[in-house]
């Protein structure tokens, strides 16, 4: 089995047509269904549908495209295996979810260049529950999740308290602290679930706790927000002040002081999940733990 013709194979299946993926492979539409035919044959499976309309994917068809999202991952990583292997260091993969403050992980890599010289972190933008699939699949060795997964041996590492960012002309940007009654009537945006896991339960539970309900809009923050703020009408934005510095950076951070139904006060979580075996890791995550301690000082 060849690795092109998985290629060609993945080409049609993100496209959904033979005819849009020999354009984009610079094949004939004739060149590439031979191909395609010949993959067929070779795993004793049919992988597509095909019609005038197209071709959509069959169970086996959607079984092979989800296997190969990983394996291209790693042959992605080729390059980069050698190169630590070559120079006697090992590669250790770490996830990079949303909300994540790039002053601490950054002080966290330079600090391991030096305590775990034999170790390149490698870097991997993922939200929690992509990491947590990741940690099964074996293509991080330490995942940074914004909820302890069960399923893994973990450690709190950072905590970060929840603020919201206002516009300067807000009413709210000349307070020191604010709490979800200054929100009753507003229109507030915060992080859907599947990037911070559990925000959004979260915030609903403390606001409705303090009696109030504000009108919520979940979103992925990202360096659009404060364009998708101004466009939605927003008036806060619930979020960390790392968050709100980065992707909201006209607008003014305010902590919240509350607490949510619990008593507990509105902070994001950041924990250090770890599967499998790996030379460095009880260093790097104890690194991670430090400067966790120093930012949150």
């Amino acid at each position: 089995m060849e690795l092109r013709s998985l290629h060609y194979f993945s080409a049609v299946a993100e496209l959904g047509s033979i005819s849009r993926a020999a354009d984009a492979l610079h094949l004939t539409q004739p060149s590439l269904s031979r191909q395609l035919a010949a993959l067929e044959r070779e795993l004793g499976h049919e992988l597509f549908i095909r019609s005038p309309k197209g071709a959509e994917l069959t169970r086996a068809g959607r079984g092979l495209h989800s296997h190969l999202k990983v394996l291209f991952a790693e042959v992605d990583r080729i390059p980069e295996v050698l190169r630590t292997a070559s120079e006697s260091r090992e590669l250790l993969r770490v996830g990079l979810p949303p909300g994540v403050p790039h002053e601490w992980l950054a002080s966290v890599v330079r600090e391991a260049r030096e305590v775990i010289p034999h170790a390149d972190i490698s870097l991997h933008e993922a939200s929690s529950d992509e990491q947590r699939v990741m940690l099964r699949e074996g293509r991080l060795e330490v995942g940074l999740l914004h909820l302890a997964p069960p399923e893994y041996a973990s450690e709190r590492v950072l905590t970060q308290r929840i603020g919201v960012a206002v516009p300067p002309d807000s009413p709210l940007s000349s307070q020191r602290s604010v709490r979800f009654a200054d929100l009753a009537g507003l229109r507030v945006m915060a992080h859907a679930d599947g990037e911070v896991a559990g925000e959004g339960t979260r915030l609903r539970e403390a606001s409705r706790a303090a009696g109030v309900t504000p009108d919520w809009i979940f979103r992925k923050f990202s360096q659009h927000s404060e364009l998708i703020a101004m466009s939605s009408r927003v008036d806060a934005a619930l979020m960390t002040r790392p968050s709100a510095g980065r992707n909201m950076p006209s607008w003014r951070w305010v902590e919240v002081k509350e607490v949510d139904a619990e008593g507990h006060a509105l902070t994001v979580e950041t924990w250090a999940a770890t599967a499998g075996s790996h030379p460095f890791v009880h260093e790097f995550i104890e690194l991670l733990r430090t400067e966790g301690r120093r930012f949150h000082a």
